[in-house]
């Protein structure tokens, strides 16, 4: 069951609560976004691309942005949000990389390295001209985290949280639109960034 935070709750209670969720997840299926009490901003911090590459997330402004979180060790949640903005890349064509980038970022960053990141977009046929897969110093990660209110403590059996959440950035860095990532329409999502290209004249 996903979480009010993004996150997939422990499997306990997702038993117990298994008609609940059914109903959840058709009614997360018909929106495409929801509203926050604020409106994040994606923080000027370095991370280290999957090159082992230096990355400024500063340097990314003037371009949209499509953020998500996975970690390598998550071959369901993980894979599925991969699959996802791939879809949202090849539909994307010439503007990924030019006007938009995809930037995917390890919510473990104390066990995935850049070599790790490197076979994870390869073996998704990753366009790296425009899809940025990214680890770095934690702190700097949890920065990152916690500025779109995401939560990434451990699930109570131990095991490593679950993200699932994908955030549509303006060219300032700040918030749009935020998605839940396992179920959003990856058509509806380019047909929100054309216009919002339109909208803010990115050229």
């Amino acid at each position: 069951m996903i979480g009010a935070d993004g996150t997939v709750q422990s499997l306990g209670r997702c038993l117990v609560g298994a008609v609940v969720a059914s109903c959840l997840v058709l009614i997360v299926g018909c929106q495409r976004a929801t509203t926050k009490s604020y409106t994040a901003v994606l923080p000027n911090v370095q991370l280290v691309d999957d090159h082992g590459s230096p990355v400024a997330l500063g340097s990314l402004n003037g371009k949209l942005v499509l953020l998500d979180f996975i970690h390598i060790g998550c071959p369901g949640v993980c894979t599925s949000l991969t699959n996802k903005l791939g879809q949202v890349a090849d539909g994307l064509g010439p503007v990924l990389g030019s006007k938009v980038v995809l930037l995917t970022i390890t919510n473990d960053p104390e066990h995935d390295n850049p070599r790790q990141l490197l076979s994870l977009a390869r073996s998704s046929e990753a366009d790296l001209n425009g899809w940025y897969f990214v680890t770095g110093n934690p702190s700097n990660v949890d920065r990152v985290i916690k500025a779109f209110g995401l939560n990434n403590d451990p699930l109570p059996d131990g095991s490593h949280n679950h993200i699932t959440k994908v955030f549509l950035l303006g060219p300032d860095g700040r918030e749009q639109r935020e998605y839940q990532g396992l179920v959003m329409d990856s058509r509806a999502v380019i047909a929100e960034i054309r216009a919002t290209l339109t909208r803010e004249g990115i050229s």
